[in-house]
Parts: C-alpha cells; sequence; structure tokens
C-alpha cells in the first residue's frame, strides 16, 4: 500500500493544482472524511467540499514528513503551506497537522487534526487577539507549579 499512500501525498503536494477526478483512484466511493469542522460522507461529498474549500485561495500545498504505516493504517504529519485572500491579508501561512488514514485497495477513512484556532480564528481581526489571550493564559495557568 506505500504506492498508495505515495499517490496520496503526490496529490496534496500541490491540492489547488489537483485533478477531482484522480480522488477516484486515491479514495473509495464510500469514503468518510472528517476534519475538525465537517463530516463528509461518500465521494461526490467530498469533491464539492474540497471545491468549497478551494475557493479563495491562492496557494495550497502539503509537505509531508515520515508517514507511520502499520496495517491497514496510515499516519501522515503534515505542513500546510497556504494563502487566503480572507486569512493574513493574503500573505502566506503555514499550519502543522496530520491525517489518520484507514484503507484497502483505497482509502475509506481520512481524519484530519490540526488547530482550527492556529488556521482561521487567530487570524481573524479582534478574534485572534482573544484567542490568542486565552492560549497564553491557558499556557501559563499549565506552567505555573
Amino acid at each position: 500500500m506505500g504506492d498508495l499512500i505515495q499517490d496520496l501525498q503526490y496529490y496534496y503536494s500541490d491540492y489547488l493544482a489537483g485533478d477531482p477526478s484522480q480522488l477516484e483512484r486515491l479514495y473509495r466511493d464510500d469514503i468518510i472524511f472528517c476534519d475538525p469542522l465537517h463530516r463528509i460522507e461518500g465521494l461526490p461529498g467530498l469533491k464539492r467540499y474540497f471545491a468549497a474549500m478551494s475557493e479563495g485561495l491562492t496557494e495550497c500545498r502539503f509537505e509531508f514528513d515520515d508517514a507511520s504505516i502499520a496495517g491497514d493504517s496510515a499516519c501522515l504529519p503534515w505542513h500546510m503551506h497556504y494563502a487566503h485572500l480572507s486569512l493574513n491579508g493574503g500573505r502566506p501561512l503555514v499550519l502543522r497537522g496530520c491525517s489518520l488514514l484507514r484503507y484497502a485497495d483505497k482509502v475509506y477513512y481520512h481524519e484530519d487534526f490540526y488547530d482550527l484556532g492556529a488556521m482561521v480564528y487567530e487570524r481573524v481581526p479582534l478574534l485572534g487577539t482573544l484567542v490568542r489571550g486565552v492560549k497564553s493564559r491557558m499556557a501559563q495557568v499549565g506552567a505555573e507549579p
């Protein structure tokens, strides 16, 4: 299954250039895709979701660290390099995350883990200040003896 994982990493290496028809090579028709905001069931829904997520992006590529593969599961740590017209004045950002994959001939379960606050909430004026303040306060509380 190393080829499947490599093909998936290649697809995401330049997300905006990816051909949605290639998703059929990577994902089963009954794919379940989850991230901090969504749960998508089925390949048609995943294609719609990816198309909607691409709107406003001017850059989106993933750099993968070493995958951890065991049996029919893989954990893929990554850094997403992205720029969105509505975030950070359209300037590039980086988000760290990890994808959990379960697969047989194709991927049937894909869950992305990342800090939604770091991706979106901290980038919104006023709300970002509040979220960063809460994080800072929580870090101080955890560091106290």
